[in-house]
């Protein structure tokens, strides 16, 4: 349970848990802003990451159905969620650093 491939796993659920809320804080941000392509290229980003991210989840939610051990779990949910938190802070300070014109939040 408790192997070195697990703790890699987990750091690469970290690494994608990451740029996933990176992504999403992106489009939402984009999503008030007044430039459609901008939005739609941070959408394609966001739901593609997503993507990858929600199936390297329930892989681990999987396995421990499979074995009935939910223990294992506990350090996913930790890592998910601090990862998805600071994720989306980091982008957040980013953008607001960046945005201009059109692609600032409430731009029209």
């Amino acid at each position: 349970m408790w192997t070195t491939e697990y703790f890699i796993w987990l750091g690469v659920l970290a690494c994608v848990a990451f740029v996933q809320n990176m992504a999403f804080t992106w489009t939402s941000r984009s999503r008030n802003s007044g430039d459609p392509n901008y939005h739609r290229f941070a959408a394609l980003c966001s739901n593609g990451v997503w993507f990858v991210c929600h199936l390297l989840v329930w892989k681990s939610v999987w396995k421990a159905l499979e074995s009935s051990d939910p223990l294992p779990l506990i350090p996913v949910g930790i890592v998910y969620t601090l990862a998805t938190t600071e994720g989306s802070v980091l982008c957040m300070k980013i953008l607001l650093k960046r945005e201009e014109g059109k692609r600032q939040v409430g731009a029209r």
